[in-house]
């Protein structure tokens, strides 16, 4: 089965910059956007961190740019599960433009959080589950080769 993709976003006029493309601080806005389409298949949100005192934090993202986004532009989120933990998942995304072309790429680990402590718990089994049936789902995709490469000068 293929990678999850978020509805069509449109860019925002506020997030657009001097130099008249998307500012790079809302490339992750829109990676973010595109997430919480993605964790409501896990039941998180709102109403889970309300019922349970739980929720998900960002330990690492990392977006990679790769072409600019005109103001005008309209842009979907995918959405690939890499490997889930009791505790964390790794996943990777890539923002296209409704053409097909790619603006940007991203990669993330997000944590699951008992905001009591706060302090990383174990996720419930019923979300643990649906985060597994996502990991089995997208195992047949294709890791892409940016996934975990280094960050540094070209020489």
């Amino acid at each position: 089965m293929s990678v999850f993709i978020s509805s069509l976003m449109s860019l925002k006029p506020e997030w657009i910059d001097f130099n008249g493309h998307l500012n790079m601080a809302y490339y992750n806005v829109l990676f973010d956007l595109g997430c919480d389409e993605a964790w409501e298949q896990f039941g998180f949100g709102p109403a889970y961190r309300e019922r349970t005192g739980h929720t998900t934090f960002a330990a690492e993202h990392r977006t990679r740019y790769v072409r600019e986004l005109a103001p005008e532009s309209r842009v979907r989120v995918s959405f690939h599960m890499l490997d889930v933990g009791p505790k964390a998942f790794h996943y990777c995304q890539e923002l296209r433009h409704e053409d097909g072309w790619l603006p940007a790429t991203g990669e993330g680990v997000s944590l699951h959080v008992d905001q009591s402590g706060p302090r990383v718990a174990p996720y419930p089994p019923e979300i643990l589950e649906r985060l597994n049936a996502m990991l089995k789902q997208h195992a047949g995709e294709p890791v892409p080769e940016w996934v975990g490469s280094r960050m540094g000068i070209r020489k």
